[in-house]
């Protein structure tokens, strides 16, 4: 019997339906810069999740590139996971392509840092130990060799050592991360494999700026966008220098706290600082003479950050070395105290640490944070509050029986009030702070007990109603352990800041009988 030819609307069908499975199955194609630039910007905007998985991503693409298809599961840019290490990218697949074990290195970088900020500290050390294992694994870097015919007429060695700071600088980048997210010793022996690869990128970058090396100008800096010329190396020199110094401080931070009771932490601790503030020195020279762009100084980079004065402040006071912890601090408050001002201003709080300002004087200050360049490369929040700290600690150990003893204590205690101030600016939620600036203000000569009692009782209203928000959670759920620890604390501090007020209040009383 012969077959029924199928009609033509059925072939129709079919080819409708053929074209559309086709279609299903096909993944639309995002080229790998296009999704390592949308997660710098996610992660620009502090879009944890969304840079994680698009950096998870390009992980995936560059793995299948430098290992083979084989060896990865990746994920795709909409979230989903490729188990073939095809990627469904068309963008072919090449072994150990040394750029692409530079990039993936970066990558997990970022990828470590985002799971840090997630509290992931075991992915975010593994993402680290593999970025480091991809730099260590790159060959040696070799000069250029320039040839007309057969013959060799010049080898460009600028490019060559280049590359090798950029890589002993990236590796010391992993390892200072490594070190942050480790504790004691294990932390020591990040921070100094960070200190010698940082070192010896110092000593190329400076052999380099010293021999003026003619064959930089084809050289690419790290992200490709721009030429490593003699600006740039300085630059790169410079800010090199700084990543140093803060590593040093970092290993002297340690001493000061984890490795407090080794034999040796506080020659320790001395050296590290010494090598910070030699580091400190030089940066501050390299300001003075290097200007970017134009000869009047634009794009000048800014003063060396205030790490080394502060964290040997710190030192001293541990040492009970008052006046050179106060000539540190107070250094370090200098680097700061055109943006503090600034965002201090915006809250009312004028230079002379009265509390008050004028319309002028906020106007201006105003235009400054605008402006911003100061109050946009202030320290970090906690920094900052640490700063307030030492400045009140020292305050405190002085003995105010001169004149000159009066008017350092006064100065002490009007730049902690910017200091916090610029912190109110910032996040006006911190009861840290409201109660710091009432230390601050009473420790002024002679005290402000009236804007004393104005923060205290802020900082007493906003501890209240955390308190009450613990017992709602303790009286809701079963018992934790973790958050009655917690509302014992704040009881302990709703009891100090009582003693404050009432401290205030009876001197109000003595000065009402005194009248």
């Amino acid at each position: 019997m012969p077959k029924k030819k199928k009609s033509s609307s059925s072939k129709k069908k079919n080819s409708r339906n053929n074209n559309n499975n086709g279609a299903g199955n096909t993944k639309k194609t995002v080229p790998l810069q296009d999704v390592l630039s949308q997660a710098e910007s996610a992660m620009d905007m502090s879009e944890i999740d969304t840079a994680l998985q698009l950096f998870s991503y390009a992980a995936g693409v560059l793995r299948c590139r430098v290992h083979g298809p084989a060896t990865a599961n990746t994920t795709t840019a909409d979230g989903s996971t490729d188990a073939s290490g095809s990627n469904n990218n068309d963008e072919t697949p090449l072994r150990d392509n040394d750029q692409d074990k530079k990039t993936l290195s970066t990558v997990l970088g970022k990828m470590g840092e985002l799971k840090a900020s997630k509290g992931d500290v075991e992915g975010a050390r593994l993402d680290f130990l593999d970025a480091i294992s991809l730099l260590e694994a790159a060959p040696p870097l070799i000069a250029a060799e320039i040839y007309e015919g057969n013959t060799l007429v010049e080898t460009v060695q600028g490019e060559c050592d280049v590359g090798m700071a950029q890589n002993s600088e990236s590796r010391a980048g992993l390892h200072l991360y490594l070190g942050q997210l480790s504790s004691g010793m294990e932390a020591l022996s990040s921070f100094r494999v960070g200190v010698s690869e940082l070192e010896s990128a110092i000593s190329v970058l400076e052999r380099i700026c010293a021999s003026g090396d003619s064959g930089m100008d084809d050289v690419e800096m790290e992200g490709g966008d721009e030429k490593m010329d003699s600006v740039n190396l300085k630059r790169f020199l410079i800010e090199t220098r700084r990543q140093l110094c803060a590593a040093h401080c970092s290993i002297a931070e340690l001493y000061l706290t984890d490795l407090c009771e080794e034999p040796d932490a506080e020659s320790s601790c001395e050296a590290a600082l010494e090598s910070a503030l030699a580091l400190d020195e030089v940066s501050s020279a390299d300001v003075v003479s290097t200007a970017y762009g134009n000869n009047d100084g634009e794009n000048k980079m800014g003063p060396p950050p205030p790490d080394a004065l502060q964290t040997m402040a710190n030192f001293r006071l541990s040492q009970s070395r008052v006046p050179e912890a106060l000539e540190c601090i107070l250094k370090a408050y200098d680097r700061m105290k055109v943006g503090c001002e600034a965002m201090s201003a915006l809250v009312g709080l004028g230079s002379d640490g009265s509390g008050k300002i004028d319309d002028v004087e906020l106007e201006s200050k105003s235009r400054e944070l605008v402006d911003v360049e100061a109050a946009s490369s202030l320290p970090e929040y906690n920094f900052r509050c640490q700063t307030a700290k030492i400045m009140l600690e020292c305050a405190s150990l002085l003995e105010n029986d001169s004149s000159d003893a009066n008017s350092t204590i006064n100065q002490c205690a009007e730049s902690a009030i910017q200091v916090l101030g610029s912190l109110i600016a910032q996040n006006d939620e911190v009861i840290e702070v409201w109660y710091l600036l009432g230390c601050a203000f009473m420790a002024c000569t002679p005290p402000n007990p009236e804007s004393a009692h104005y923060y205290w009782e802020n900082a007493l209203t906003m501890l209240n109603k955390v308190k009450k928000g613990l017992e709602e959670s303790i009286d809701d759920y079963d018992e934790d352990e973790c958050t009655e620890n917690e509302l014992e604390v704040i009881e302990c501090q709703i009891i100090d800041v009582k003693k404050k007020l009432g401290k205030y209040k009876e001197d109000n009383e003595d000065e009402d009988m005194e009248d």
